[in-house]
């Protein structure tokens, strides 16, 4: 909840300087405004301080506070008593973290101390030093310690934000209009039922439950609060209803960013007691416990990006766990299982269902450096900087899913969210600011073009309504008025209703996911309404002119590839999987007395060995393996020659083929002997210094555009790597330039003495992902290449192998390109 806090207090002491659209600051003594009804004026910063403590407007205050009307009078007193108790350290930590500096950098665009420079440094110094005040932070602690003695705003942006607010809550009350509308036509069109002679979801079910923790490894790429991690334990609460005689359906509870597996122990008993088995994950890189970690300076990174690939993850690793487990196998019916996440873990939810990540939407949004007041953007925009890829993570034994609160609008968008083709619920409160209403969950509902769907609306409702009393004690004073007993009483009605209508596949029990059932439960201080159907012309008819945002957004210029090869079955039919892969690129791919080896080699082998067994062919799959070139790898592949091409293949965008996902990192590196480390001076233009490099490679261009004045020599691909580091051993170049993995590699197969060379510098210059190049336009061919590379067999078998040795470097260097470059 602290950073809950800190949002909140940055927000209210911007905006109470907003009122008066400040030009200037004295830091010690007054502020310089300007008001387009008063002209420039000046007003102390000790007659605020009185007006905040006691409600007396000095003389001189009075001069002003009467020419505003007596609403904005007591906003402005309200926004000045505000309070904080948020340590400096935890300030410190919070507005250093990468959502934090995104979020403080375009709020710099409007408050700086020059119009050339952002200013958030001096946002951060103020903050800080106000926490460190008695009285907490505020905005008169804020304005005495801005750091120096002119405060500038950007009028422009401000008035723009002023009137886009204006408009935008006017669009949310049109919004919320239109769905009041549309239930009271559905509850018209519906068959009328007497819901007091059905059962009372509110009520617990007839099981009593009993609770467990589970644990377990998982070998996959992950944060965690002591650091990232190639292997971490997942732990879960799993929620059991005692005495079930028959396999039960299984309900999945993802908890939200920086939260706990508590949060809804309420309603993973309420599920249980109706006969759900229910578990709870940990998502280590983003609860809690992780949460703290941060603060207190034990890891180094808020949210890392994979996190957004490691949730939806740790559902699958849980799902193949619990169906690995004899006992769990036997307890849970496979055909009925359903999902329901809050926040980040409703996003989670999505995920799994079916909407891939939008990185082509999170580029073109996120590179858009204007302030803005979702600011659930700032996590979304995190996800930016995954590794490029296609991240489909939908898990198929997901039969149903709700979206509480989720972060949609451009993480996922309309291009995946119309990829789910299971029954989906999106639950929203129409005064949360942390994933604001309108954006991320009432247009995405439009989105939705599968055939069951449905919008919860909770008027007044906040991103904090539905979550266990116990947790929410540190804002208890903010939830006032937003009833969150009610909220939860909703949750427990609605989701129960829903898996059983969509999991456990109970036709009865539609009856209760329609808008007369969520009229009759719902109570006047925090109304409920449910809707099956909304378009944008009923919005557009209540709104009464042009939405100041399209519910239905400009699709992005991105064109689908054909799906015009079925590679599974030429490989069927056939009886031959065709791999290229490199003779140069140890330990990927090279000959070792005439015969292939590597990583890539073996990998083919396994392939072809598991294709044999999945496709069930009468003989063995013969595996032909091809060499390929850094001058011939696209083209093999495009040109139908081989399946697919193995090697380490830097993922980037290429229309005519498309690549695996990521199996390995790397960054480039420096390499030189033990004579030359000192006299390369990275930091500039390496002048008269030479350089080594493979023609033709991104490399080559990197070290054209970053050491112009350096002499550059570059080595033809097929042996280039062995004669470039030959000659650093024999002081022919200072330093050869190329990717660790493959720079060690070749020192390895050379059998040359890794104590003679050094690599840097410490951290990549550049981050590389590898991914297996495939022929553009089958998508189940490409399924098939991750599930394989993604295997625990195969990575026993052959990664472990080939790649285990330098797997350590690559984990530090995926640290370092994800977290804190």
């Amino acid at each position: 909840m602290k950073i809950f806090k800190l949002v909140l207090a940055i927000a209210l002491a911007s905006y109470g300087i907003a009122i008066f659209k400040p030009q200037s600051v004295s830091a010690a003594n007054k502020i310089t405004f300007s008001l387009s009804i008063l002209g420039e004026f000046q007003v102390s910063i000790d007659d605020l301080a009185v007006f905040a403590r006691k409600g007396t407007i000095t003389p001189e205050f009075a001069y002003y506070t009467d020419r505003l009307d007596r609403k904005t009078v007591r906003r402005l007193r309200q926004i000045l008593q505000t309070n904080f108790a948020v340590d400096p350290v935890t300030v410190y930590r919070l507005t250093n973290m990468p959502m934090g500096e995104d979020f403080l950098r375009r709020l710099g665009s409007i408050i700086y101390t020059h119009p050339q420079e952002n200013g958030i440094f001096a946002i951060r110094s103020a903050l800080i030093l106000a926490a460190s005040e008695p009285e907490g932070l505020t905005t008169i602690n804020f304005l005495r310690h801005f750091p120096t003695e002119e405060m500038q705003l950007n009028t422009e942006i401000i008035f723009s934000l002023i009137k886009e607010t204006e408009n935008f809550f006017q669009y949310k009350d049109a919004i919320l209009k239109a769905i009041a509308k549309q239930a009271k036509t559905e509850i018209t069109s519906q068959k009328k039922l007497n819901f007091n002679n059905l059962p009372d979801l509110l009520q617990p079910g007839k099981y009593q439950v009993r609770q467990r923790e589970i644990n377990f490894s998982v070998d996959d790429l992950r944060q965690t609060a002591t650091g990232f991690a190639g292997a971490y334990d997942l732990n879960a609460d799993i929620y059991l209803p005692i005495g079930l005689k028959q396999a039960a359906p299984l309900a999945i509870i993802a908890h939200g960013l920086g939260s706990e597996r508590s949060d809804f122990a309420y309603l993973a008993k309420h599920l249980a007691s109706y006969g759900y088995i229910v578990v709870i994950p940990e998502h280590s890189g983003s609860s809690g416990k992780y949460k703290e970690a941060y603060l207190q300076g034990e890891v180094g990174v808020d949210i890392s990006p994979i996190e957004f690939y490691s949730r939806p993850r740790d559902i699958t690793h849980l799902l193949n766990k619990l169906e690995q487990s004899a006992d769990f196998q036997r307890r849970i019916d496979w055909q009925q299982i359903g999902i329901i996440g809050h926040s980040f873990g409703g996003t989670t939810a999505l995920l799994t269902a079916g909407a891939p990540l939008n990185l082509a939407r999170l580029h073109k949004i996120c590179q858009q450096e204007r302030f803005t007041l979702n600011i659930s953007l700032f996590l979304q925009c995190r996800a930016s900087n995954l590794p490029p890829g296609n991240y489909n993570l939908q898990d198929s034994r997901i039969k149903a899913a709700i979206a509480l609160n989720p972060v949609t609008s451009s993480v996922l968008g309309p291009e995946s969210i119309q990829r789910i083709n299971i029954p989906t619920l999106f639950i929203g409160g129409t005064k949360d600011f942390v994933s604001p209403f309108v954006e991320e969950q009432a247009h995405p509902f439009l989105w939705l073009t599968t055939a069951d769907k449905y919008l919860a609306t909770i008027v007044n409702g906040s991103h904090f309504s539905t979550i266990n009393e116990e947790n929410i004690a540190g804002i208890n004073d903010f939830l006032k008025g937003f009833r969150p007993d009610l909220g939860r009483k909703y949750l427990k009605a609605l989701s129960l209703a829903f898996f059983e209508a969509h999991v456990r596949q109970v036709f009865q029990a539609r009856s209760y996911l329609t808008a007369a059932y969520a009229k009759k439960i719902s109570n006047r201080e925090l109304p409920l309404y449910l809707i099956q159907s909304l378009t944008p012309e009923q919005i557009a008819s209540a709104y009464g002119k042009t939405p100041p945002t399209s519910p239905i957004p400009q699709p992005l210029a991105t064109v689908e590839p054909l799906q015009n090869r079925d590679v599974l079955a030429e490989i069927a039919r056939t009886g031959m999987l065709k791999v290229a892969m490199r003779t140069d690129a140890a330990p990927f791919g090279y000959i070792e007395r005439d015969r292939w080896a590597g990583y890539c080699a073996d990998l083919a082998t396994a392939f072809g060995d598991r294709l044999s067994q999945e496709l069930n062919t009468a003989k063995p799959i013969k595996v032909i393996k091809v060499p390929s070139s850094l001058a011939n790898r696209f083209e093999l592949v495009k040109q139908e020659t081989v399946h697919l091409e193995c090697g380490p293949n830097s993922i980037v965008n290429n229309k005519e083929v498309v690549f695996s996902d990521p199996f390995f990192s790397s960054g480039t590196r420096f390499l030189v002997n033990g004579n030359n480390a000192t006299k390369l001076d990275l930091e500039n233009p390496l002048e008269g210094i030479k350089l080594g490099v493979l023609q033709g490679t991104t490399t080559q261009k990197f070290v054209e555009r970053n050491y112009p004045d350096a002499e550059i020599f570059t080595y033809e691909s097929n042996d280039g790597r062995s004669k470039g580091i030959q000659a650093v051993k024999n002081g022919d170049i200072d330093a050869f330039v190329s990717d660790i993995v493959l720079l060690t590699g070749e020192i390895d197969r050379q059998g040359l003495k890794r104590n003679n060379y050094q690599t840097i510098p410490e951290y990549p210059l550049t981050c590389e992902y590898y991914g297996l190049i495939l022929p553009a336009g089958d998508e189940r061919w490409r399924y098939w290449v991750n599930t394989f590379i993604r295997d625990r067999a195969t990575k026993e078998q052959v990664f472990d192998r080939w790649l285990g040795d330098y797997y350590n470097r690559a984990i530090a260097d995926l640290d370092y390109c994800q977290n804190r470059r």
